[in-house]
C-alpha cells in the first residue's frame, strides 16, 4: 500500500552505542545474506508460517520505498493502534488514545523494550511521525507533534476532524524508527528553514538501507518474536522473553517461509504449514487440506478488489462503455475463480466503492437501495443497450466504433495466481461479449509498472488502509480511486479522470437532468479524512459513493472475507475477551503476536 517516505542518518548510526553499522546503512547488503539455519538443539519443531518476502531481498528503512519490508515490519514491530471490524480504532501497543479539541494524546506503556534491551519509548514513535511531518510541513495534516515525556506524545491537527478520524490517523502504524538511529535526521529537519533544504535531506536519507543482517545484529525489533537467523529460504524467530506477552504463549520458536515459493499451496497440502494469517478453509479446500488444519476464526475483512479503468482510452472515456463492461462481467464467476485460487469472499452486490458491511453505518440504513443496481451476473441485453447508447454497433460478433474499428483493451494484472486467474476469466467474459483484450501478467514490481499508466484496464486492490472506514476506500491514490494531485493545472489526472465533473441531482439517476451537480472528487477525498463531524463524514461519503456508482471509475468485484486456520494437533487458539480484539486485519497474525496460541 502507499507509505510515507522516511530516512536514516549515517552519522547517527555510527554513534549508536558503538555498533558497527556503516556497511549496513550504506546499502551494502552483505553478511546476513549467507546466514543459515543452525538451530538451538531444541527438538521441538518451530511453528511454521508462510508469509512475506525473502529476507535477503528487502530492507527496513521505512522512509525508503524501494524493497521496503512491509509484511515483515508488522511481524517484528508492535502496532500502536488498530482498526477493528466494528469501525473503531483501539490502542494496541499504546495504552491510551485520548482526544481533546484538535489534539490527540498517545500514551505508551513503560514495560516495553527493543530486542537489544533499550527501552521502547514515545520518543521512538515521535521521531518517525515528526520526520514525516517535517518532510513537507505545508502539505501535512498535522500542525505539530510534541513529546510531553518519555511515554507520552501529542499530535495536533491543523483542522479538527472527528474523534474517530483522529484515532484512525495512527491505526496500523508500528514503532519502526529507533530514536538512536533516526534522531539526527529529525534534528536536521528541525533546523531546516526552506522546503529545498528539507527535500535535500529527504533525498539523502531515502538512499539509505537497513538490511536484515543489521536488523538482527542490532536488535531493531520489539515484537513478541525476535528474528535471530535467516537466509533466502526462511527466517527463524525465537520468543522474546522480555515481552509482556511471553508468558501467554506456548510457542517458543517460529519459522517464516517466503510466500514467493514456486507453489505455496503445495506446502499446505503437504502439511508443512502450521498457521495462516488471513485464510479460511472452504469446503473445496477441505478436500485437499490435511485434517489437522482446522479453522479457528472467520472475519468479514475490510478488503475488496477491483478492475480500474483508464479514461485516456477514448472508448473507456465513455461512461456507457464502462457500464457495458460492468453488465458483461459475471461477478459470480470472477469470485468463484478467486475462491479457487485462495481468495475468500463473495460478489459485490452494489457498486459503491465501499465494503458492504459498512454501508448502513456510514451511508444510512437502506440508502444504497436508491443507487444504480448493476447486475451481479452477466446481463448481455443491458450491456448491449449501453454500447449502442455509446455509439457502437456489432460487426462479425465484435463491437466496432463509427469508423469500423474494433475495441481491444490492454489489461494488466499482478502475476499472483488469484489475480491472474480472475483477470483471465474477466478477459474471456469481455471477449465473449465482443470486446477484444490483451492481458499481461507482471510478476516483478507490479505497482511500479501500474503507475506508468500504460494500460486500459488494470487489476488492483481496492483499499488504502486496514480500516473499516470510508477513508480506507476513498483515498486519492490507486488503492482508492486515483484522480491526481489537487494542485494540478491539468483538467484530468493520470488515468484521465477529471478533477471536476457532474453527477445527477437525484441519487440513482442514470442521466443528468438539467445542470446536475458539479463536484470535485479528488478534493472530496482529501476532505474526508479531516471531516469535522459525523454528519460531514456521511455527506462526503454519500457524494463519493454516488459518483462512483454513476461514473464507474472501477468495477469492484469481490468483498473479501478473512480468518485463520491452525494445526490443531499441535496448537490451540485462546479467544481473547472481548472478541473484538481479534476482529482486525490478518487475525492469525494478531493471535500469534498477542500470545493467544497455546499447546493443543
Amino acid at each position: 500500500m502507499t507509505r510515507d517516505n522516511r530516512v536514516i542518518s549515517r552519522r547517527q548510526l555510527l554513534g549508536a552505542g558503538g555498533t558497527a553499522v556503516l556497511a549496513g546503512i550504506a546499502g551494502c547488503m552483505g553478511g546476513g545474506q549467507d546466514g543459515t539455519q543452525t538451530g538451538d538443539g531444541d527438538s521441538t519443531a518451530p511453528l511454521t508460517i508462510m508469509d512475506a518476502r525473502q529476507l535477503t531481498k528487502i530492507q527496513f528503512n521505512p522512509f525508503k520505498a524501494a524493497e521496503f519490508a512491509n509484511s515483515w515490519n508488522v511481524m517484528i514491530r508492535d502496532i500502536v493502534a488498530a482498526g477493528h471490524s466494528d469501525g473503531v480504532t483501539r490502542p494496541d501497543l499504546a495504552e491510551e488514545l485520548s482526544v481533546e479539541g484538535k489534539t490527540m494524546t498517545i500514551t505508551f506503556p513503560e514495560d516495553r523494550t527493543w530486542w537489544n534491551g533499550r527501552d521502547l519509548t514515545a520518543e521512538d514513535f515521535y521521531t518517525g511521525i515528526e520526520i514525516t511531518r517535517l518532510q513537507d510541513p505545508e502539505a501535512s495534516a498535522y500542525e505539530s507533534h510534541e513529546l510531553l515525556d518519555s511515554y507520552t506524545v501529542q499530535r495536533t491537527f491543523k483542522q479538527q476532524p472527528t474523534d474517530e478520524l483522529m484515532r484512525a490517523s495512527v491505526a496500523g502504524f508500528v514503532v519502526e524508527t529507533p530514536r538512536w538511529i533516526f534522531g539526527e535526521y529529525l534534528e536536521r529537519y528541525q533546523d531546516a528553514t526552506t522546503q529545498s533544504e528539507r527535500d535535500a535531506i529527504s533525498e539523502e536519507l531515502t538512499q539509505e538501507s537497513i538490511d536484515t543482517q543489521q536488523l538482527v545484529d542490532e536488535g531493531l525489533g520489539n515484537a513478541l518474536f525476535e528474528l535471530t537467523e535467516f537466509n533466502a529460504s526462511e527466517g527463524l524467530l525465537e520468543r522474546f522473553d522480555d515481552h509482556p506477552y511471553a508468558d501467554r504463549t506456548a510457542v517458543e520458536r517460529c519459522r517464516i517461509l517466503p510466500w514467493d515459493a514456486a507453489d505455496p499451496e503445495s506446502f499446505i497440502i503437504n502439511n508443512e504449514i502450521d498457521l495462516t494469517y488471513s485464510d479460511y478453509i472452504t469446503e473445496s479446500k477441505r478436500q485437499q487440506y490435511p485434517d489437522n488444519l482446522q479453522n479457528q476464526y472467520e472475519l468479514k475483512w475490510f478488503r475488496t478488489q477491483k478492475f480500474t479503468f483508464n479514461y485516456k482510452n477514448d472508448h473507456l472515456a465513455k461512461r456507457n462503455v464502462r457500464r457495458a463492461i460492468a453488465c458483461a462481467a459475471d461477478l459470480t464467476a470472477l469470485v468463484s475463480s478467486a475462491n479457487e485460487a485462495g481468495i475468500i469472499g463473495r460478489p459485490t452486490q452494489v457498486q459503491t466503492g465501499l465494503r458492504s458491511s459498512i454501508h448502513d453505518r456510514y451511508l444510512g440504513d437502506g440508502w444504497t437501495d436508491n443507487l444504480i443496481q448493476y447486475p451481479i451476473e452477466t446481463d448481455l441485453d443491458r450491456a448491449t443497450e449501453y454500447m449502442e447508447a455509446a455509439g457502437y454497433s456489432r460487426s462479425d460478433d465484435a463491437w466496432v466504433d463509427e469508423g469500423g474499428s474494433q475495441l481491444n483493451f490492454k489489461i494488466i494484472t499482478d502475476a499472483k495466481p488469484a489475480q491472474t486467474s480472475v483477470t483471465k476469466v474477466f478477459s474471456d467474459q469481455l471477449n465473449a461479449f465482443g470486446i477484444g483484450t490483451d492481458v499481461t501478467s507482471i510478476g516483478q514490481d507490479y505497482y511500479t509498472k501500474l503507475q506508468e499508466y500504460e494500460f486500459d484496464i488494470a487489476w488492483i486492490w481496492h483499499v488504502a488502509r486496514a480500516l473499516w472506514h470510508p477513508t480506507a476506500y476513498y483515498s486519492n491514490d490507486f488503492y482508492g480511486v486515483e484522480v491526481g494531485p489537487t494542485d494540478s493545472d491539468n483538467d484530468t489526472g493520470p488515468t484521465g479522470i477529471p478533477f471536476e465533473t457532474t453527477i445527477p441531482e437525484t441519487v440513482g439517476d442514470e442521466t443528468i437532468a438539467g445542470a446536475g451537480r458539479t463536484i470535485q472528487p479528488a478534493a472530496l477525498m482529501e476532505a474526508l479524512p479531516v471531516a469535522s463531524s459525523t454528519e460531514e463524514v456521511t455527506e462526503l461519503t454519500r457524494t463519493l459513493v454516488q459518483w462512483f456508482n454513476f461514473d464507474l471509475p472501477g468495477l469492484v468485484y469481490v468483498q473479501e472475507n478473512s480468518g485463520f486456520w491452525l494445526d490443531a494437533d499441535q496448537y490451540s487458539f485462546s479467544m481473547p475477551d472481548p472478541e473484538t480484539k481479534i476482529a482486525r486485519t490478518k487475525p492469525g497474525r494478531v493471535a500469534w503476536l498477542h500470545g493467544w496460541l497455546k499447546s493443543a
